[in-house]
């Protein structure tokens, strides 16, 4: 009988693959069919079995799997059978049987078996190159830790003694030794040794990064040492409950903090970024609580639950109010009431790592270049380009998720290791591009294959195939599948074209006060107008004030330019276009904004003739020889402006290239961005030690080369070539250095 009542609270009569079979198929016909997770994911065990490390992990293996991250699962199975073999029919579990531990420890490896057969088929090569969230990268928390032996009272002394003779102060989060940081100490150094020692190692990569952001934004500098319990300092960094990065943003909270979490790219795993928005989350979180401990634990777990806490403790008549409310008097999850004493102990630890006989070794991240991209590329393509391993075009980009540059954006800075920009230059128009114009999920039936589901959206296969970075057609039921839609165009509808509302623009307008004129938004106007964001307006320019007809033209079969216009077609791109007509494709790209915004099915491109591109040249240097005549709108000869009606600070600084900042510091403004019609402000020049301005010759702008940044990028800003820049610089070469100033001179 006791046998009978396990196996009922075991729920073992059915194992989940039995389950799919009798739920996938009814009498030969086809239904929605379950996935095996999902299945799985069903059963039950009792209470006292659930507690069990080997069955959470188990349950987090089957939670990865639903979510398509097979390494992530694997990790999981892996230390749920390792789990299943270090557990013992101790005090911990004296409320197991014997008989019913001994059902569980039968039937357990036969569950993580069953589960492993389901996630082994989808670790071939190219899913590893799809999977990022390796088994070393998963963020160690929860019961990774909360179980392991306490220091008795002998190795508590020996910390405290230590202890007492430290100075508070020179810690900048507030402190107390008591126990439950003491048992922290003795956890990071003795069980967690290897973990601790290897993070603070590769904190000293990050040390100066978080130290500025922390610097910035008014915060103790010690702070860093959140993310050591957090990630360890592990970018990549993963945990059950979907956070990610180095400071283990849940995505909610990371796309609150501007942080992206799509298909393509999850942007908290960028250091920079990541860092930037903890600085930001943890700045707000004192704001509302007035105190670090408990900042710490509302970043831990949720700003509510401590908010809910206080308030409760609060209303307890029996406090003493005359009494501050801290961390250390409220009962939060266990995992939390560990959380903060932890960080602690880790600014200790890392303060005195050679009291604990820690060695710590200085690192460096990697040196880059970057380039920005406007086109979708398979890392792959780029990596056999440029000639490095794939891997490290992914360690510099650790952001990616997928196989390539994200190509729902319009451009992307991508990372390049330093030499190799040169090289990605002269093999872009020879990269295959993803020139898809929008993507669908397909998640896989019974019975479909590649060839019916290609049918079914009008591709082939082996672009299904590109999508999803797969070596074979081998798929599975329940699999989603990334499916890339191009857009056909529209078909006429025989009905009356709407006239369309056009406005010249006079002197003084600008993108916002034509939008408040005529009742609609700047994006709006952007987009009818097909403007960057970076695009200003002029007195005479003609502009769309109603949606045009931005219906695709009809283009001949024989591709010939119609008054030296093309329609853009499907699996077109700049230079396939621009071999077609036989010009350059970096004279295509500069006659329609190419470097700003993504070509896409329907768009109307402007397609130069080459005697245009000559006489355009010659133009160009003409204009090297000759004065040109200064318009109404520009600086005079000592950078000074007479502001317009119209006008704004960032108006003006798009203009002249430089930054609202600049012209405030240039004219002593302070914080303010009050300016008014006739008055006359300086808007070129430079900031010397004393905090004088120093003008600079009209036309001419200086650039402060940034970090990763070339040539190539600072050409592009600008719209002048390389050979320029080196010219009108008197540089030997085309390497530049971060902080290098480059003299840029303005084309009108």
């Amino acid at each position: 009988m006791v046998v009978v009542a396990v196996l009922a609270t075991l729920v073992v009569a059915c194992s989940p693959r039995q389950a799919a079979s009798s739920m996938g198929e009814v009498n030969g016909s086809e239904t929605d069919p379950k996935s095996f997770a999902e299945l799985a994911l069903r059963e039950k065990v009792s209470d006292s079995l659930a507690i069990r490390p080997s069955w959470q992990y188990y349950q987090y293996g089957l939670q990865a799997m639903e979510n398509q991250e097979w390494s992530l699962a694997r990790h999981y199975f892996e230390e749920s059978l390792n789990q299943l073999v270090a557990e013992k029919l101790d005090t911990q579990y004296m409320n197991v049987s014997e008989v019913e531990d001994s059902l569980y420890r039968s039937k357990m490896p036969e569950r993580i078996l069953k589960a492993m057969d389901e996630v082994y088929p989808n670790l071939g090569e190219s899913d590893k190159k799809e999977e990022t969230y390796l088994k070393n990268e998963v963020a160690i928390e929860g019961i990774d830790d909360l179980d392991e032996n306490a220091a008795d009272s002998a190795s508590l002394q020996v910390i405290e003694n230590f202890l007492d003779t430290l100075d508070v102060r020179q810690f900048t989060l507030p402190i107390e030794f008591n126990e439950r940081v003491q048992q922290e100490i003795f956890y990071m150094t003795t069980s967690a040794r290897a973990f601790t020692e290897g993070s603070l190692n590769r904190k000293t990569a990050y040390d100066s990064l978080i130290s500025v952001a922390l610097s910035e934004n008014g915060l103790p500098k010690d702070l860093v040492y959140l993310a050591l319990v957090e990630s360890g300092f592990k970018v990549k960094a993963y945990s059950r409950a979907k956070a990610s990065g180095m400071w283990q943003f849940i995505p909610e909270t990371g796309k609150r903090y501007g942080l992206d979490v799509n298909f393509w790219v999850d942007m908290r795993r960028n250091p920079v970024l990541a860092t930037a928005a903890a600085a930001k989350y943890l700045s707000r979180l004192y704001d509302e609580f007035g105190d670090w401990l408990l900042a710490m634990a509302a970043y831990n777990c949720g700003e509510g639950r401590v908010r809910r806490l206080i308030a409760e403790m609060k209303a307890d008549t029996t406090r003493d109010t005359s009494q501050a409310i801290t961390y250390w008097d409220l009962a939060l999850p266990k995992e939390t009431m560990r959380y903060v004493p932890r960080i602690l102990a880790a600014m200790v630890i890392g303060h005195f790592p050679e009291h604990y006989e820690m060695t710590i070794t200085q690192q460096h991240l990697p040196e880059y270049d970057t380039v920005t991209v406007f086109d979708s590329f398979s890392l792959e393509q780029v990596a056999k380009a440029i000639k490095v391993p794939e891997d490290t075009l992914r360690d510099l980009n650790m952001e990616l998720v997928m196989w390539c540059t994200p190509p729902d954006k319009s451009s992307y800075v991508l990372r390049l290791p330093v030499g190799k920009r040169p090289a990605f230059v002269d093999n872009y128009d020879k990269m295959e591009k993803n020139n898809f114009s929008s993507w669908a999920h397909h998640k896989v039936r019974r019975g479909e294959n590649l060839g019916m589901i290609a049918r079914k959206y009008g591709i082939s296969v082996s672009e299904i195939k590109q999508a999803n970075n797969m070596k074979n057609s081998r798929i599975r039921v329940g699999r989603n599948l990334l499916i890339p839609v191009k857009v056909k165009p529209r078909k006429s509808s025989g009905k009356k074209p709407v006239k369309v509302k056009i406005y010249v623009a006079k002197l003084g307008d600008n993108l916002a006060s034509v939008a408040r004129m005529y009742g609609v938004s700047q994006e709006s106007l952007r987009t009818w107008n097909s403007m960057s964001a970076s695009a200003m307006i002029k007195s005479g320019d003609t502009l769309f004030v109603s949606k045009p007809d931005m219906k695709p033209s009809v283009v001949t079969p024989t591709k010939v330019p119609l008054k030296n216009k093309y329609v853009v077609e499907s699996g077109d791109t700049y230079a396939s276009i621009a071999k077609l007509f036989g010009i350059p494709v970096v004279s295509l790209l500069y006659a329609n904004d190419g470097f700003s915004k993504r070509l896409h099915v329907g768009d109307t491109l402007a397609v130069p003739s080459l005697s245009q591109i000559k006489k355009k040249a010659s133009k160009a240097e003409k204009k090297q020889k000759v004065s040109v005549t200064v318009p109404s709108a520009a600086p005079s000869a000592d950078g000074m402006y007479t502001v317009r009606a119209g006008d704004n600070l960032y108006s003006i600084a798009k203009r002249f290239s430089t930054t609202t900042d600049m012209i405030r510091r240039l004219n002593n403004m302070g914080t303010s961005n009050a300016i008014h019609p006739g008055q006359v402000i300086r808007v070129q020049g430079e900031i010397d030690d004393e905090g004088s301005s120093v003008p600079v010759n009209p036309g001419e702008v200086i650039h402060t080369v940034k970090k990763g940044e070339g040539l190539w990028d600072i050409a592009r800003q600008y719209k002048v070539t390389i050979e320029e820049i080196v010219r009108w610089n008197g540089l030997n070469d085309t390497k530049v250095k971060p902080g290098e100033r480059l003299k840029i001179v303005k084309k009108r």
